[in-house]
């Protein structure tokens, strides 16, 4: 198949164009700086550009017989609103339109979130079937970013979209910072009963076959992409612990109340000269949730997907990338 990624120079989406074309698939990669993507492949076409106008002018580079776009670009971390709806929101518009004025057919998969649908209400994992209640500036950007896709793509396109939870995995440089945390032997918790919080995970490497399996099977639907195997935040920081062969860790529990001051602090300080922080404003309403849980089941019963990655699995790999380029 020819198959276009956007966002593919990012974490999930230089993940999947080596898997596309390990798999013999001409892949065409939208990336912003061609010198930065280090991809080498005969079946592979860069694509220098982005999605931030109203007309995408590099649309008319692509084969008139591509078959899918797989839509990975996205903003995870910001302090302003208005650049998340930019990017995650007008962005998704701005492609769909893009590509509705060349391809009659296609099959759009979209790589959403489950911040797109809030955490859980109570303690049952997140369905499809369920109704989407996002407490967050990034979750209500990537429901935006599904409405967009739902209302304008032509009738004869097949859609799709697909929410991981926590996405962990080699060259992810946002769980990286549990790692050093960790590394340090000092753990921050976040607020009253942070250790029993429970969140749903999935490796990059099952998600991209999620993805694979959606693109190949041309489904139209909405699927979770989540190992059955959730995790509290405690095992987590403890599975860390044992793969770093860490001997000692301390606990430091911080109430809500004061991440709230901080993010706030760090916002105003970000206003007068902006920072790479990660502690967002945003962040804070992720945080105060206790069960940031999903179901995959309807992915494995409809796409036949194996989660090859359980916890600890995915740590090692993880980890060994991370001391592979020296991060850790």
């Amino acid at each position: 198949m020819k198959i276009l990624v956007t966002g593919a120079s990012g974490f999930v989406g230089t993940h999947l164009c080596e898997r596309l074309l390990k798999e013999g698939h001409d892949v065409f990669a939208l990336v912003r700086t061609p010198k930065r993507f280090e991809l080498k492949n005969n079946k592979l076409t860069v694509i220098q550009g982005d999605l931030d106008q109203p007309i995408l002018h590099w649309v008319n580079g692509l084969p008139s017989d591509l078959d899918t776009c797989l839509h990975s670009a996205g903003l995870v971390h910001s302090y302003l609103e208005k650049e998340f709806f930019r990017v995650n929101a007008e962005g998704t518009g701005n492609l769909v339109n893009g590509l509705r004025t060349k391809f009659e057919k296609l099959h759009f998969v979209l790589v959403s979130s489950l911040a797109a649908a809030g955490p859980s209400l109570g303690s049952e994992k997140r369905t499809e079937m369920d109704i989407d209640f996002p407490v967050s500036m990034y979750g209500r950007s990537k429901k935006e970013a599904e409405n967009i896709l739902k209302k304008d793509a032509p009738s004869l396109w097949t859609q799709a979209i697909v929410r991981p939870p926590m996405v962990i995995g080699p060259r992810d440089s946002a769980v990286l910072d549990i790692f050093k945390m960790v590394q340090s032997g000092l753990v921050i918790l976040p607020g009253k009963g942070s250790k029993e919080k429970c969140y749903s995970f999935v490796c990059v490497h099952d998600l991209v076959e999620t993805l694979v399996l959606v693109c190949e099977k041309r489904k139209s639907s909405l699927f979770y992409s989540s190992n059955p195997q959730a995790t509290t935040f405690d095992q987590l920081i403890k599975e860390i612990k044992k793969q770093l062969k860490k001997k000692w860790i301390f606990y430091i529990p911080l109430p809500l109340i004061f991440i709230r001051i901080l993010t706030s602090i760090l916002y105003f300080i970000y206003r007068l000269r902006p920072h790479p922080l990660r502690l967002t404003p945003d962040k804070y309403y992720e945080l105060k949730a206790v069960n940031w849980t999903c179901s995959g089941k309807k992915s494995e019963e409809e796409l036949g997907q194996v989660y090859n990655y359980d916890l600890e699995r995915t740590i090692k790999v993880t980890l060994n990338d991370y001391k592979s380029r020296s991060w850790i």
